[in-house]
């Protein structure tokens, strides 16, 4: 698992390419991991991790629900740059 700043970084980027957005969370689950790539920072979510599941609803042009898998460390490395950004006036 990459360090704090690293992770930091790919949630930076991962905001700044689309993957997740910047608003909080409408669900927020957590479980034993799927298998799953992490949306942070792209490694398998292993079956015997912790996982977090985010939701969002989605609105619009074409409703429905997105839902993402993340470890909890990256959870909270997007979660720290989601607050960052939403401080700022962008």
């Amino acid at each position: 698992m990459p360090n704090e700043l690293s992770l930091r970084d790919r949630a930076r980027e991962a905001i700044r390419s689309g993957k997740l957005p910047t608003r909080k969370p409408d669900r927020l689950f957590g479980g034993a991991g799927s298998g799953d790539a992490c949306v942070v920072c792209g490694e398998l979510i292993e079956r015997d991790q912790m996982q977090l599941e985010i939701e969002f609803n989605r609105h619009g042009a074409t409703p429905g629900l997105d839902r993402f898998q993340v470890h909890p460390r990256c959870f909270g490395a997007w979660e720290f740059e989601r607050t960052e950004i939403e401080g700022t006036s962008i």
